[in-house]
This record gives C-alpha cells, sequence and structure tokens, in this order.
C-alpha cells in the first residue's frame, strides 16, 4: 500500500538535503576565504613585496583568528601567570640539581646567578642575585609602579599591545638579560617592548632612555653600555641598530645595521634567498664589545650576532669597518663572546623553519668556539648537550667559564646548566607549581671577583636577604 504523503516526504527531505549541501559549501567557501585572508595579513607584515589590501579589515580578521588563543591565554593568566609561565619539561627538577642527584647540599661553584625570572608571588619577572654554592638567594630587584607607569604612557611606541596596560604589561613585561652595574643599579628593558630603564638599588627608576631595546647589553672597557636597538623612522622593515649609552643614561652611538652592511659591500646579507627581503631579515640579537687587544681585534671592536641571518661579523665602530665576518655553521644563533685573545664562542640553536614549526637540526643546541689563528670551528660540548637535550628553539645563551665548563641558559624551557664537555655538573629551574616553570630572561653567571665590591652595598639596602 502506498503512503499518500510519500511524494511529499521525498520531495521535503529532497530540498533538505540540498540545503545541507549549499550550507556546506557555503561554509567551506568562508572557512577558504577566511584563511586565505588571515594568510594574506601575515604575510604582507612579513614581506614588504606584498601589500595588503584589507587594511582595518584584515586587522579584525587576524584579531577573530587569535580569538582561541587570547582566550587559552587569558584562562592561564588567571591560573598561574602570563607568558613567562611555560609547561614543565624537567618534572624531577626544583631549585638546582647536582650531577643527577635530588639532594642538593653544598655545590663545588664559587659563581653566582644573575636570574631574571618570573615570580608568582608578584605576578611579575624579578631579577635575584643567587649564591650559587649554598643556594642562597642574596639580592632581589623588583620592578614597581613607575616602570610600568612608563611602559603604559609609551604604549604608542610599543611592538606589541594587547589587553590593560598596567596588569598586561606586569604579568608579561619580561627583564631581559638584565645588566648589574657597580653602584648596585640595574639597566633593564623588555622583549622588543620597551625604552631602557636603569633601576637603583631599591628597584626605582633612575632614569630612562627613550625608544625600543632588545636583547642583549653589555659594558665596554669604559664603562658605556652597548644595546640592540631599532631605527624607529622605518616601517618597511625591522632595521636594527647598535647603541653605546653612558652610564648615566647618555645616549653616545646608534648606527643602523643595514647601513653598516650597505657600506662594507654586504647587502646581499639583506636578503633572504628562501623568503626574499623580509621585513626581521637582520634580527641582531647581541653586541660583545673586545675589552682588549688581540692580532685579530682591537679594543672598541664589537663582535654582532645576527640571528635571521645566521652570520657573526667583527665591527669597528671607529672606522665603520666590518674586519671579519662568517655565516655558520651556526643557524639561528644567539650570543657570541669574546673567549681568549684568538678565540670566540657561539650559542647555535641550530634551527632550522618548517611550515609546522622549527625543527633542531641535530635535536640539540650546540656551543661552537672559533679559532682565529687557524680558521677552524669546533663543538667541544656537544655530547653533554645531547645528554642533556639541551633544545631551545630561540633564545639562549652561553658562557665558557675560565675552567672550560660551559655556563647554559635554555631560555623557553627554563631551565640553567653548567656542563662539562661530557656531562652537567648541576641544573636549576625556578618552579612555579607542580606543572609549571618559570620562562628564563637571559640570566648571568658572575663570578666572585665581579660581585665582590657590590655585596657591602647590597647588606646596606632594603631589599637585602
Amino acid at each position: 500500500m502506498r503512503c499518500p504523503n510519500f511524494e511529499k516526504i521525498l520531495t521535503e527531505r529532497k530540498i533538505s538535503f540540498y540545503v545541507l549541501l549549499l550550507t556546506l559549501f557555503i561554509g567551506a567557501c568562508i572557512t577558504v576565504s577566511f584563511g586565505w585572508a588571515v594568510r594574506h595579513v601575515l604575510i604582507a607584515n612579513y614581506d614588504v613585496h606584498v601589500n595588503s589590501r584589507l587594511g582595518k579589515f584584515g586587522e579584525a580578521i587576524v584579531t577573530v583568528a587569535e580569538f582561541p588563543s587570547m582566550a587559552k591565554q587569558a584562562l592561564r593568566e588567571v591560573t598561574v601567570g602570563g607568558n613567562q609561565v611555560i609547561i614543565d619539561r624537567f618534572p624531577d627538577l626544583d631549585g638546582f640539581k647536582k650531577s643527577g642527584k635530588l639532594q642538593m647540599g653544598a655545590l663545588e661553584d664559587t659563581g653566582y646567578l644573575l636570574l631574571s625570572s618570573y615570580d608568582r608571588n608578584e605576578k611579575q619577572s624579578t631579577i635575584r642575585l643567587i649564591r650559587i654554592k649554598d643556594q642562597q638567594t642574596l639580592y632581589e630587584w623588583i620592578p614597581g609602579h613607575d616602570v610600568y607607569t612608563i611602559l603604559r604612557d609609551n604604549s604608542n611606541k610599543l611592538v606589541s599591545q594587547r589587553g590593560d596596560p598596567q596588569a598586561r604589561y606586569r604579568t608579561d613585561y619580561r627583564t631581559i638579560h638584565p645588566l648589574l652595574l657597580q653602584d648596585g643599579g640595574m639597566v633593564i628593558s623588555g622583549d622588543y617592548s620597551s625604552p631602557l630603564f636603569k633601576l637603583d638599588l631599591n628597584s626605582n627608576v633612575e632614569w630612562t632612555v627613550d625608544g625600543i631595546y632588545h636583547h642583549s647589553k653589555e659594558k665596554d672597557a669604559e664603562g658605556n653600555i652597548w644595546l640592540c636597538g631599532r631605527i624607529e623612522s622605518n616601517n618597511k622593515f625591522h632595521d636594527d641598530a647598535i647603541v653605546n649609552i653612558s652610564p648615566n643614561g647618555k645616549l653616545l652611538y646608534k648606527k643602523s645595521v643595514t647601513t653598516i652592511f650597505e657600506e662594507n659591500g654586504f647587502h646581499s646579507l639583506l636578503w633572504d634567498a628562501v623568503k626574499g627581503f623580509s621585513k626581521d631579515v637582520i634580527h641582531l640579537n647581541d653586541i660583545q664589545p673586545a675589552l682588549t687587544d688581540s692580532r685579530f681585534w682591537k679594543k672598541g671592536d664589537l663582535m654582532l650576532s645576527m640571528r635571521n641571518n645566521s652570520t657573526i661579523a667583527l665591527y669597528r665602530p671607529n672606522t665603520n669597518k666590518i674586519i671579519w665576518l662568517k655565516t655558520g655553521p651556526w643557524k639561528y644563533q644567539h650570543d657570541v663572546d669574546f673567549i681568549s685573545d684568538h678565540e670566540i664562542s657561539v650559542f647555535g640553536n641550530d634551527v632550522l623553519d618548517d611550515p609546522e614549526g622549527r625543527v633542531l637540526n641535530d635535536g640539540h643546541n650546540n656551543v661552537y668556539l672559533y679559532d682565529f689563528t687557524n680558521k677552524t670551528v669546533s663543538s667541544p660540548y656537544k655530547t653533554a648537550m645531547e645528554l642533556m637535550e639541551v633544545r631551545t628553539g630561540t633564545e639562549g645563551l652561553s658562557e665558557v667559564l675560565s675552567n672550560r665548563d660551559v655556563f647554559i641558559e635554555e631560555t623557553t624551557n627554563g631551565r640553567l646548566l653548567r656542563l662539562t664537555p661530557d656531562t652537567a655538573k648541576w641544573e636549576f629551574v625556578r618552579r612555579v607549581d607542580k606543572n609549571h616553570l618559570s620562562l628564563l630572561n637571559w640570566s648571568r653567571y658572575l663570578t666572585e671577583e665581579q660581585v665582590h665590591d657590590l655585596l657591602p652595598k647590597l647588606q646596606n639596602a632594603s631589599y637585602y636577604q
């Protein structure tokens, strides 16, 4: 027996099926178009040859695309902290760990740590001076309200701006590579995000230098400070600058890295063979001044590290000459140091760009030594770095010590290590809770000689422990 409504039902179902197909087709078109728009805006922000015509609409599209990560970030801040809190990769570490043993006791290390990291109680980055042999915090600098007020007032000059100014800056602001001065003061800046500050012994702002400062801070033989800066007037690409200031915050020298390359005939290093003329082909991340003369450099020369073209260069400011330059074998390196009168060290992140993210070339980072006498490169700590799985995809630093041990900050994994060529003497993390560590902000290893005259001054200040 035939159902009288069969044809009607069939017709209605056909209509519903067609509606479903149409809906799926429209949804697919919207998804593809949305993805194209986001990609177009991001490429336009990266490559100066791509012109985004989407304007404010494009910015709105990217904001919508970022909503899930923003929601995740907000939840993270409420529960454990901001972007300075990272997932724990080392569940068996809490503070120092000696040669694989959980029980610490005294360490056979006479040095000190100048540790910049996130403090959950303060809800911000702080800087601690730690005596390694007994793991005691001797002093702590805590940037105060005046720092974050200046950051808020300079927000139009910041590279990245998100959320409520005062609270966001306090949670997210990383005190990158703080420099301890002989009066007990501290020179700090953020990560591509702030002017330069000098804090006094009580963490009050003593002076500021306007502009954008980032990455390393190092003193030269005259006591002046070399910094990585930015030429702010250039909106087409990120033109980093080498900057020299006096201990009282007076600008002494500033020069574009792009100009240095062009005036020395290295224009090709401003071009990425894969990405073309990108907005961040230089990425200056370290300036190391020569403190003495040698056969291969003069006092006052600067060793420059430029990550995005994997290049180290020896530059003489008073003649505007690049004396020596080498690209690789390090890849996307950070931190170059003079370690003798004929050697430098380079912390090689050794990562490769991949569509899914950065990939470690050897499965771990490397510390390279370059010998100017015979023009050879060696990797004496490769065994230990492979054994300890040292693998920060970006940032990171190393310092070869006087006995040829090496101090390493594995920045994005939140770990410090002292290594021999074969193994680790100790490891350190700053724990936030049982599942999270603090991201590290370019710490320093200091010797007894470097802190000897400072300790009496710190003992008389308000934050001495």
